[in-house]
């Protein structure tokens, strides 16, 4: 029996989740297109690019498991352009450039699996949905300079290095863009994931039960047109299209409970209040909340100390997981609340933010990857960026809306003043020297909660940060 690996990013993989369409990568249905004869391994991985992937063991059972008669299905690309040192690979350059994208491709696994007499396939990655119709580069894989991090086209160099090494490639990029302009978005939503009930809360990089099916059909279905001597005579099941039968193969989650909102907070029972504020962890923070990975304290001088660690939280344009300290706010009351901030220690993601912020929706020291409620915040994000790095945002009916770029770098050590307040038109966010900004952010929170905000400091993802000189006025 010969083995199919199948290796790459969260476009491939598996996941245990708790949403409504749980995610699902193609890796897991493409044994529904094989006989007894190939047996599928895959263990790609979410969040992993085709450099941080090698430090995974993984990898190890990749290169000791693979042997002569065996095939490699390789999906990376969607990671291999975040601006981040741990991730990046350049879209630019061929296989013998340093540090491009189709060097990491061909040294750390072209190389070794011919080494094992096992059959390369390269996958291009599948597109972002679109949410109106309107295709940008970004969707599309093709991505622009930030800093010292090199734009380029990601599908493009993949289709180049199988075009110059004679190996087989899935275009899967062209595939489901011309499948999405086809559908169009109001059925696109259908093959992706959704954390809740609510079709707001569509992860629009992600796909579902369903859309795992259809892609993994069509790669399936081109490798059975590739004559691949040894798989593609094994490949079955092509006779009906997935794609044509939605009811069949969209299932949900039969364990999804949505989560009821009551303004009547308990305390945590993890973290003591400081002041009037009172501490809480909430959101898709991956796990059960504990303080092995946030910590909400005063630090010894008495100031303000919150940390989350281990990749926990996260401020995502689907869903968001916070570590707080908040406090309850009449929404007919104005206020005006402000703060310093000290960056202890950052790892820059851009899924890193910390600051202030206000919000019509608070839980206690809850993980749920439901979408949260809409907030404005004064508070850096994308913060791989540098100079580039938003300085106030907000999500509005589940969609993030972000402010001007900060024109700083965020630096470990540095402290940066922040302003968040209300008034009869909306709020207004300050973050460091940069404007006050209120345009975007002329709306009511009060979509979950009609009496109060949730206004204090939080922070999310890798970061460590001490908040000083705090005053908040009515």
């Amino acid at each position: 029996m010969s083995t199919l690996w199948v290796i790459g990013d969260s476009t491939l993989s598996s996941f245990k989740d708790k949403y409504y369409y749980p995610r699902y990568g193609y890796g897991t249905m493409l044994d529904k297109y094989l006989n007894d004869n190939v047996r599928v391994v895959n263990i790609a991985l979410s969040g992993r690019s085709s450099k941080s992937y090698t430090t995974e063991p993984q990898y190890k059972e990749l290169l000791d498991g693979m042997k002569k008669g065996d095939f490699l299905i390789i999906g990376f690309g969607h990671n291999d352009e975040k601006t981040e040192e741990s991730r990046f690979t350049d879209a630019n350059g061929d296989y013998k450039t340093e540090g491009s994208f189709a060097h990491s491709l061909y040294e750390n696994y072209i190389k070794k699996a011919d080494e094992a007499g096992c059959k390369v396939i390269l996958c291009t990655p599948i597109v972002r949905r679109t949410p109106t119709g309107e295709w940008d580069d970004t969707l599309l894989h093709i991505t622009q300079d930030v800093g010292e991090f090199k734009g380029g086209d990601y599908p493009e160099a993949v289709r180049k290095l199988g075009s110059t090494l004679d190996i087989p490639v899935i275009d899967m990029t062209e595939k489901t863009h011309k499948m999405y302009d086809r559908l169009g978005a109001d059925n696109t939503i259908y093959l992706h994931a959704w954390p809740s009930n609510n079709r707001l809360s569509v992860d629009n990089t992600h796909t579902n039960i369903w859309g795992a099916r259809v892609n993994a059909y069509m790669v399936m279905s081109a490798i059975k047109e590739s004559d691949i001597a040894g798989l593609s005579e094994n490949v079955v099941n092509l006779s009906e299209n997935p794609l044509e039968y939605k009811e069949k193969y969209l299932v949900s989650n039969a364990d999804y409970k949505p989560v009821i909102f009551s303004d009547k907070l308990e305390e945590s029972r993890l973290f003591e209040d400081y002041g009037e504020y009172k501490g809480t962890v909430f959101g898709d923070v991956l796990n059960d909340v504990s303080k092995e990975n946030f910590t909400l304290e005063a630090d010894k001088d008495g100031n303000m100390h919150i940390a989350v660690r281990n990749n926990f939280g996260k401020i995502s344009v689907v869903t968001d997981g916070i570590a707080m300290y908040y406090r309850q706010v009449d929404v007919n009351k104005n206020f005006t609340l402000r703060a310093k901030v000290r960056v202890n220690k950052i790892f820059l993601n851009d899924q890193v933010s910390f600051g202030l912020m206000v919000r019509d929706d608070c839980y206690i020291d809850k993980c749920m990857p439901d979408i949260l409620g809409d907030y404005v915040a004064a508070a850096p994000l994308c913060v791989t960026r540098k100079e580039n790095t938003v300085g106030t945002y907000a999500r509005k009916s589940g969609v993030l809306v972000y402010g001007p770029a900060t024109g700083i770098a965020i630096e470990e050590g540095k402290e940066y003043n922040l302003i968040l307040a209300s008034s009869q038109d909306g709020y207004m966010a300050k973050f460091a020297d940069g404007p006050e900004v209120t345009g975007g952010y002329d709306f009511k929170l009060t979509a979950i909660d009609p009496k109060h905000v949730y206004v204090g400091m939080f922070a999310s993802r890798n970061v460590d940060v001490t908040f000083s000189d705090i005053h908040f006025e009515i």
